[in-house]
């Protein structure tokens, strides 16, 4: 015998029916790089190691509300470790409890390990929402789903399935950035809880804005081979360069991370920063205004109407213009002969 909720004519209404929570854009940017830094003392012989900077706007997305308020969206994970969201905060909040109460007694604390746990936790997190959301009206989880498929028919199994595999929830991303003592690593994990270790590539972006950051780090050649000043620079104007993307937040708390500890950006170089970068922007802008008005002024002189002219073929200051190849009362030679070959 069938059980009653395997009745096809409860389940009609989703043949047309969207899913819910189809998952918004993440209204924000973070933007993290690796670098070279000195890790010798004063007048010792040099020691490279890679270090990290993180940088993130203060905007906040929790459901259909966007706010900024004066609140990091940096949360420490290890004192050598730093998580840096994008998207939805709830979704976040709960991920960061979980991650940190398994963190806190594991014996691997890498970031690495710590990338992994934290896209577990999104999958588990997402995994509910869509129990909740399919399987609790029909008085099941996904345990008695699995353990009673035998007295379900195929069309409905699939059906759920299917509502369950593709449920996507709130959009949220996540850039994980820490040391395991000897370097520090870079990783992502996206909205479906999948890890992505960016050592090598050297930088990472997150968020609405992260399209128009990870654009200007590549322009700019970016990599993980820069020292403190040009790595600071990149950071910064990836930051400003995600500020395009609507809901952006303006506000940007940046941090480093060391092999042994992470610190935020001093004071007197973050103030620097704006400072240089409001020159820079203004001097850029300056240039291009010189340079449109100087290609205007070219192109209206002689001079510009004569090279036109001798590179198609035509001696300086000729009327002359071009007739089309098939063209005007005079047909092509070869037309010509033809007909008059065949008469008229």
């Amino acid at each position: 015998m069938r059980a009653s909720f395997c009745n096809q004519q409860r389940l009609r209404h989703d043949k047309t029916r969207r899913p819910q929570h189809r998952g918004r854009s993440p209204v924000t940017v973070c933007v993290a790089v690796l670098f070279r830094w000195n890790y010798a003392a004063k007048d010792a012989p040099p020691n490279v190691g890679i270090a990290g900077i993180v940088a993130s706007d203060r905007m906040i997305t929790a459901g259909d509300v966007k706010y900024e308020p004066h609140q990091m969206k940096i949360a420490e994970m290890t004192p050598q470790c730093l998580l840096s969201v994008a998207g939805d905060f709830a979704i976040h909040s709960q991920a960061i409890q979980d991650t940190r109460r398994v963190v806190r007694t594991a014996r691997d604390k890498s970031p690495d390990n710590i990338a992994r746990l934290y896209g577990k936790a999104i999958q588990s997190i997402k995994q509910r929402e869509a129990e909740d959301l399919y399987l609790s009206p029909l008085g099941m989880n996904s345990d008695s789903f699995i353990a009673q498929q035998k007295d379900m028919a195929d069309s409905f199994i699939d059906r759920i399935t299917g509502q369950l595999q593709s449920y996507e929830g709130e959009e949220v991303g996540a850039i994980i950035i820490g040391s395991d003592a000897e370097n520090v690593h870079l990783y992502t994990v996206d909205s479906k809880g999948i890890t992505h270790c960016l050592d090598d590539v050297g930088f990472a972006a997150i968020g609405i804005g992260a399209w128009h950051a990870r654009s200007r780090l590549m322009q700019m050649g970016y990599t993980n081979q820069q020292y403190l000043a040009p790595a600071l620079a990149a950071v910064f104007a990836a930051k400003k360069a995600g500020d395009l993307a609507p809901g952006v937040g303006e506000f940007t708390d940046i941090n480093l991370v060391m092999k042994d500890s992470y610190f935020p950006l001093w004071n007197k170089v973050h103030g620097k920063m704006h400072e240089l970068y409001k020159r820079v922007a203004e001097d850029v802008t300056t240039i291009a205004k010189d340079a449109i008005a100087e290609l205007d002024k070219f192109i209206g002189t002689p001079e510009a109407d004569d090279d036109k002219k001798a590179e198609d073929g035509k001696p300086p200051g000729s009327d002359a213009t071009d007739a089309q190849p098939n063209g005007g009362a005079n047909p092509p030679e070869t037309e010509a002969t033809r007909k008059d070959e065949i008469g008229p």
